[in-house]
């Protein structure tokens, strides 16, 4: 029983092992500055993105890259710098990010694990989620820049349009 618990507590040391060496090694003194904090962020193999300081102190898990990121730059002082990972990476650390996600991931594994067929519906729901979140930001993105077109051609810049009342008349810049 001891022999069985110290090979699973000794190859979970490995997977940690293996997992810190995929990630890529920090840049030479000459590109980076050993003073200056690196975070890697990359995504894993259920899709959700993880930010991961380089040096192990902290890490967590998100939904969206720009979390990811946002985390990265909270979680250092003066500024750091990071680096996007293409390759699929895991935590290897406790989550320090978004708790939910985690959650979703724990239950995206042992799903896995008990019936394929429903995890892959999970992973096709979050594929389609993906693509509408990143249709709904495109079109509000034309969206503004259409409305600050008209605004340039119709008032040549001078006035701005804050209403969708046509009634009102537009306010001077």
């Amino acid at each position: 029983m001891a022999g069985q618990n110290q090979m699973r507590q000794d190859s979970g040391e490995l997977d940690i092992e293996r997992q810190i060496a995929q990630l890529p090694g920090r840049p030479d003194r000459t590109v980076l500055n050993n003073s200056i904090p690196l975070f890697f962020i990359g995504r894993t193999q259920n899709g959700f993105w993880v930010a991961r300081e380089s040096a192990g102190r902290c890490g967590g898990l998100f939904l969206f890259r720009r979390s990811a990121a946002r985390f990265a730059r909270r979680n250092v002082l003066g500024g750091g710098a990071t680096m996007l990972v293409e390759h699929s990476i895991e935590l290897d650390l406790p989550n320090q990010g978004n708790r939910f996600v985690e959650l979703i991931a724990t239950t995206i594994d042992i799903v896995k694990r008990r019936a394929p067929r429903v995890a892959m519906f999970i992973g096709m729901a979050i594929a389609g989620w993906r693509k509408l979140d990143s249709r709904i930001a495109h079109l509000l993105a034309d969206h503004r820049r259409n409305r600050e077109a008209i605004e340039n051609d119709l008032f040549r810049g001078e006035y701005k349009l804050v209403s969708k009342n046509d009634d009102e008349p537009p306010i001077p810049r």
